[in-house]
């Protein structure tokens, strides 16, 4: 039970910050990239990320991690693109 608490806990919290994040405009990634979005998972943010380039979205992109995911709950990975 209180993993159960814990990790919902943590789970709410990590998409609470998520919101928060996603509504500022965001440029402290590398020179010439902006910030797309925030993902829970790496393979979801380089699939984003992939699916993004090959429709020419963007001409490259890269994944920050912010919050490692862990056993209990997602992470936090940034989408920086340019």
């Amino acid at each position: 039970m209180k993993r159960f608490v814990t990790s919902t806990v943590l789970i709410a919290s990590m998409a609470v910050a998520a919101v928060g994040m996603g509504s500022t405009a965001a440029s402290a990634g590398a020179p010439g990239y902006t910030r797309q979005g925030l993902y829970g998972w790496p393979d979801q943010c380089l699939g984003i990320g992939y699916t993004g380039a090959q429709n020419h979205q963007w001409s490259s992109y890269y994944c920050e991690t912010i919050t490692p995911t862990n056993w209990q709950a997602p992470g936090l990975y940034a989408l920086w693109v340019a």
